[in-house]
């Protein structure tokens, strides 16, 4: 093996192995919810995401599209057109403008009614984010459930 096929072999390895530990994050908590508007079946939000990345490589979130049900039912999909820079072996927050796509808005009405005077629903999120490091995308699949409290109207 020549020199150049040495250097060459050690750069490959490298990128690779520097791609691995992406799926090492995890997302801290979820706080200061911001309202802005509803237009058509479009609810608009913003809120602060805080990401732990105990991960020795950096990375961009490109694309996040996940499936959001309530007690077993579908409100919509929710999505977000903010790309925000992970570093390495951070714990930050960041503040991130959402869309939720609502389904059928008049045949869920019954439905939303019904959560809204609950104290709690099970919300489960079920798809995925695409991050990408320096040479790759990857694409990681979401299946959270949690419980979560319902805000009184009053």
């Amino acid at each position: 093996m020549n020199q150049k096929s040495l250097y060459l072999l050690l750069i490959i390895l490298i990128l690779f192995t520097g791609c691995k530990g992406v799926e090492d994050i995890s997302m801290t908590g979820v706080s200061d919810f911001q309202f802005k508007g509803i237009d058509n079946d479009m609810v608009s939000f913003s809120a602060i995401v805080g990401v732990s990345n105990p991960s020795a490589v950096g990375f961009r979130i490109s694309e996040i599209n996940v499936k959001t049900m309530a007690d077993g039912n579908f409100i919509g999909t929710l999505s977000t057109t903010d790309k925000i820079k992970i570093p390495a072996r951070s714990d930050t927050s960041y503040r991130l403008n959402f869309t939720l796509k609502l389904a059928n808005v008049l045949t869920s009405a019954a439905a939303y009614y019904g959560l809204s005077r609950k104290k709690e629903v099970q919300v489960e999120l079920q798809g995925y984010i695409k991050s990408r490091t320096f040479l790759t995308t990857r694409k990681t699949d979401i299946k959270e459930s949690r419980k979560v409290a319902v805000p009184s109207m009053n």
